[in-house]
């Protein structure tokens, strides 16, 4: 498997001398200033206290059980959910 540093040498060798510069000059930059401040990951319950402060969102009640377990119906043909994974590639 090829390193990400690898395909970025190989991209670099293929670009003409005015967008190596913009390339370098985006590094510089990105060095320097940074990607901007990492966001800390939220919790459960506070996405859905995010969620249920938007009017077209319903949120569950929190005692709410979970689903129950269920057993699919077998048929034949290909399943919808991969016809539509396969649409979408």
């Amino acid at each position: 498997m090829t390193s990400a540093k690898e395909l970025l040498a190989q991209e670099i060798e293929g670009l003409s001398e005015e967008d190596a510069r913009d390339v370098l000059a985006l590094l510089k930059r990105n060095r320097t200033t940074g990607s901007g401040p990492v966001k800390p990951k939220l919790t459960r319950e506070e996405l859905i206290k995010r969620a249920a402060g938007h009017p077209g969102i319903r949120v569950p009640d929190p005692n709410t059980p979970p689903f129950q377990k269920f057993e699919p119906v077998d048929c034949a043909g290909t399943p919808a959910s991969e016809l539509l994974i396969a649409d979408r590639r």
